[in-house]
């Protein structure tokens, strides 16, 4: 049974590979083959005593207004998670597969392999080879230090969903700390919403396709990254650099007035980040910052702010968190306007409240809003999760965009809400465990 799955999620994964969409299948195929070759290295009885799992979400956006370009107020689809793990001796072995159909987005019409790799643990160090995910941060609001994976846009434009990538990751536990480094043969493009599509923040549309690097090497260039971490009593502290591809790309004009559209340019940068994470009793302190050259200058980002969580609120059983963060940016206006800078956070301020109900249901609410004093723009979010069943849940997101009606004052950079003013949405999705 487990074979069978393994197949079927294999031939979805292979026929994304020769779409006319793939601007490099070669690129994707080696994804493909590094996934399939640690699987099949595997011992046989290993992966027979393995776990699988799915699940299967069925998903509706429900928007207030029609997109700029017409776009429909309905936008459904359905996604599926599948997950394969097994251990064997000192080895572990993990695949998850995933794909989505929507009925409006082509572009949102997916499959990715989010991770199939192999790992061996020895004493005091590790070694990870295949496709993972891996997430650094200790903040709400925005994750700046986060940067192995790529974003997954299509999914949420919240930049929470990543795409699988390919690494080697070589990992030291010791006294003193632990320390990890990464190897990562090869870069993934950012995704993001056709024509047809919502929640495009962009009056065209991106055309990655004809994505432009500033390395020869393009997708093919190896990145690499270090981290170190450390506890100290009530205080974790992480130092982190890479130096590679930028995640983040640059959208330049690509001039044809005929037919306008946005190309990506990925930069080659290096990048130092600290978190930092401290607890005095119902007080937890966060601090994320970083360092980044090559992007025509050297900036500075940072998010710090606290989480304050009230134990048993009104008299139940109850838990509310109270979330206050700052957001700060030092990068200037591009002096080109035929660029947009993937960027809009340089002084904002989030307030968020967490309220988990700590009920059989396991309900759990989180609303907040990031408000920028200059723009005046408001970006507001709420999630709310609850289990209907063992094997089913519910979950609910709202979000709504506030403030921006034109740039005649603003650069268009500095704007988050002009082409999403009508984008407010209610999404409701259902997902079924197996």
């Amino acid at each position: 049974m487990q074979h069978y799955w393994l197949s079927k999620s294999i031939n979805c994964y292979q026929s994304t590979l020769f779409s006319k969409k793939c601007p490099s299948k070669f690129i994707k195929l080696f994804t493909f083959f590094l996934s399939v070759s640690v699987f099949f290295s595997y011992p046989a009885d290993a992966l027979e005593g393995g776990d699988f799992s799915a699940e299967v979400g069925l998903e509706g956006r429900f928007f207030v207004e029609e997109g700029l370009q017409g776009q429909d107020r309905f936008q459904p689809s359905i996604r599926t998670l599948l997950e394969y793990q097994a251990q064997y001796d000192d080895n572990d072995f993990h695949v998850a597969v995933f794909g989505r159909v929507d009925k409006e987005d082509d572009e949102r019409s997916h499959a990715d392999l989010r991770e199939a790799y192999w790992t061996h643990v020895a004493d005091g160090w590790e070694m990870r080879l295949g496709v993972s995910k891996v997430f650094w941060g200790v903040t709400e609001s925005r994750h700046l230090v986060d940067i192995i994976n790529q974003t997954d846009l299509v999914e949420n434009i919240d930049a929470e969903d990543k795409l699988g990538q390919p690494m080697l990751k070589l990992a030291v536990e010791r006294e003193w700390g632990n320390l990890d480094f990464f190897w990562l043969p090869y870069f993934r493009e950012r995704t993001f919403p056709g024509s047809d599509g919502r929640l495009n923040s962009l009056p065209f549309h991106v055309d990655t396709d004809n994505a432009v690097f500033e390395s020869s090497a393009e997708n093919w260039h190896s990145d690499f990254a270090l981290r170190y971490a450390v506890s100290i009593d009530s205080m974790d502290l992480a130092i982190s650099h890479f130096s590679g591809t930028s995640r983040n790309p640059f959208l330049m004009f690509n001039g044809n007035f005929a037919d306008p559209s946005f190309v990506p340019v990925y930069k080659q940068i290096d990048q130092t980040g600290i978190e930092l994470q401290y607890i005095i009793d119902e007080w937890l302190l966060k601090f994320e910052g970083i360092t980044s050259s090559g992007e025509n200058q050297r900036y500075s980002a940072a998010v710090f702010g606290f989480e304050y969580t009230q134990v048993g609120v009104f008299d139940t059983y109850a838990d509310l968190g109270w979330i206050v963060e700052y957001l700060f940016d030092d990068r200037r206006n591009q002096k080109d306007p035929a660029k947009i800078a993937q960027h809009s956070f340089e002084r904002d301020v989030f307030l968020g409240w967490r309220y988990a109900f700590n009920d059989m249901d396991s309900s759990e609410v989180l609303a907040g809003v990031i408000y920028d004093p200059k723009t005046e723009e408001s970006l507001f979010s709420l999630e709310y999760s609850q289990r209907l069943a063992n094997d089913l849940k519910l979950f609910v997101e709202i979000r709504a965009f506030q403030g921006a009606e034109s740039q005649s004052q603003t650069a268009a950079e500095d704007l988050k809400t002009l082409y999403l003013k009508d984008e407010d949405y209610l999404q409701l999705e259902l997902v079924k465990y197996f």
